[in-house]
């Protein structure tokens, strides 16, 4: 759902361009308008509500509607004046238009706020979080905003480092723990379709490999390491194939998935899906209409259908050519769920699955840059292999552009040491750029 706050009441809507492309088409595909889908979306999240479930977004409109209702507010603001002193909002840089139409009510009611942020680090424009907005905002709470200089985590290098990537070409942060000299690391590469194929181009070792081996140069052990990237394609050791219309091949990549460390929510998602689909193709081979009216037909709880599904996907072996038989076994074997009636070989899979090849795991922890925003490393290695990145890092305005603040954000998780894997071409780029803003480099 999205939320505008401008107007009063704020005005909900389905978000659907958000949907995903399984959902987008199966609307598309039925018989339903846009309009009767968005009517039933908001009847079955009343229902929920009505039952006591609400997520961030309900609990959003709540707050806004009672702030900016009279009545309710009279008896709202009073106890919230006297039970708080001030209101501390921490990474104030991820409030939403609806977060900062929030705090704005509450403050001018007379309740103290503090914001807390790094306005370079706001990464989350899809949802709502734009930089200038806070910026807005914070300049009504107070026109001089105290800076905080000093870094509690990197060393000075990559501190200077990211100075390039931020706003306003302020000096850099002064490293307050750490005196480590480790240059800047640039990994010439050439980039695969495949992450597990990234080479680091004068050697032709795996990117990661090479990376490795520098980190072991430093002193920095593997376990300490991060590499990121801006994309789930990009990275190596997660498994990104999509499922295949050969259903056996489906569920191989499925299974693959279940097994994958750092496996996306969405790829989970659909794992998920795939292996409701072929229990519920034995278990129910006379009822027609989807996974979700046999649901809805026995009355079965979504959370045990999920967990069945998940353990099952767990428990199937590694897929290989001759794996259809044994998928078989386990579906038979499996217990089933209320009212399954299945009918002799009806449900059984046919075929061979089509394998990938395997992505090795790297042996450090692998995640896209939003998904590490908390965390932190003696050693990132971000990779870049966008075509134009250099010119991008060059010329862009950080306060406008967020894929240069999601950069920021990958190198600001360094501790000691910092690398980026580049293509190839773009190396020389990228060291002149930086030896100019005094950033020291070792292209590798």
């Amino acid at each position: 759902m999205t939320l505008d706050p401008s107007q009063s009441p704020a005005r909900e809507a389905v978000a659907w361009d958000k949907l995903d492309y399984d959902t987008r088409q199966l609307i598309e595909a039925s018989t339903y308008s846009q309009q009767a889908w968005e009517d039933k979306i908001l009847a079955t999240r009343k229902s929920w509500c009505q039952q006591g479930y609400f997520t961030g977004h309900e609990a959003r409109v709540l707050a806004l509607w009672n702030l900016h209702n009279a009545e309710a507010a009279t008896g709202l603001l009073g106890p919230l004046r006297s039970r708080f002193a001030e209101v501390i909002v921490d990474e104030a840089q991820d409030c939403s238009a609806a977060d900062l139409a929030i705090l704005r009510l509450l403050h001018d009611a007379g309740l103290p706020l503090v914001l807390v942020g790094d306005p370079d680090q706001a990464i989350y424009a899809w949802r709502g979080a734009e930089p200038q907005a806070l910026g807005a905002f914070a300049a009504q709470l107070s026109p001089t905003p105290h800076r905080l200089t000093g870094n509690w985590r990197s060393s000075p290098v990559i501190c200077h480092l990211a100075s390039t990537l931020r706003t306003g070409q302020r000096p850099p942060d002064t490293s307050v723990v750490r005196d480590d000299d480790i240059p800047a690391l640039l990994l010439p590469a050439q980039f695969a379709a495949s992450g597990s194929r990234h080479l680091h181009a004068p050697t032709g070792t795996g990117i990661v490999d090479a990376f490795r081996a520098l980190a072991e140069e430093y002193a920095v052990p593997a376990e300490n390491c991060l590499v990121t990237a801006y994309k789930y394609a990009t990275l190596p050791g997660i498994a990104r194939e999509r499922p295949n219309t050969n259903t056996i091949t489906s569920l191989a990549w499925a299974r693959t998935v279940a097994h994958t460390p750092n496996a996306s929510g969405d790829d989970l998602v659909r794992a998920c899906a795939i292996a409701v689909r072929v229990l519920f193709g034995y278990w129910y081979p006379s009822e027609t209409g989807g996974p979700d009216r046999i649901i809805a037909a026995h009355r079965l709880p979504a959370g045990q259908v999920n967990r069945t599904a998940f353990a099952f996907l767990h428990s199937l072996p590694a897929p290989h050519r001759e794996w259809g038989p044994q998928v078989w076994q386990a579906m038979k074997a499996w217990p089933a769920l209320p009212g399954a009636a299945p009918q002799g070989g009806k449900g059984r899979l046919a075929g061979k699955p089509t394998l990938s090849r395997p992505q090795p795991a790297t042996g450090m922890r692998t995640n896209i840059v939003h998904q590490i925003k908390g965390d932190e490393a003696d050693g990132v290695l971000l990779l870049l292999p966008d075509a134009g990145s250099v010119q991008r890092w060059a010329i862009a305005d950080p306060a406008t552009d967020e894929v240069l603040r999601v950069w920021y954000v990958a190198v600001t998780r360094a501790r000691r040491l910092a690398a980026i894997a580049l293509p190839e071409e773009e190396t020389d780029a990228l060291t002149r750029l930086l030896t100019e803003r005094q950033v020291p480099v070792r292209v590798v």
